[in-house]
């Protein structure tokens, strides 16, 4: 699990998660409750995906919630 401070001042929460048809996402929610976000990674495996979250800079994942959708 990832915590940083979206542009806005909103404190967020990023995390893998594997919808069911196989495609592993970062699932964004808002610290102090609310509506949860999510975008689609490339990666194919758990441990990919956890990599990749692991390695984004707070303002990479400021820019991948800006580009995110409902979940």
């Amino acid at each position: 699990m990832r915590r940083f401070v979206a542009k806005d001042g909103v404190l967020w929460d990023a995390v893998v998660g594997h919808e069911s048809w196989g495609t592993f996402v970062v699932l964004f929610t808002p610290a102090a409750g609310g509506d949860a976000r999510k975008v689609v990674l490339a990666e194919e495996s758990a441990l990919a995906a956890e990599t990749e979250l692991g390695e984004k800079t707070d303002e990479d994942l400021r820019a991948m919630l800006e580009q995110s959708n409902p979940w």
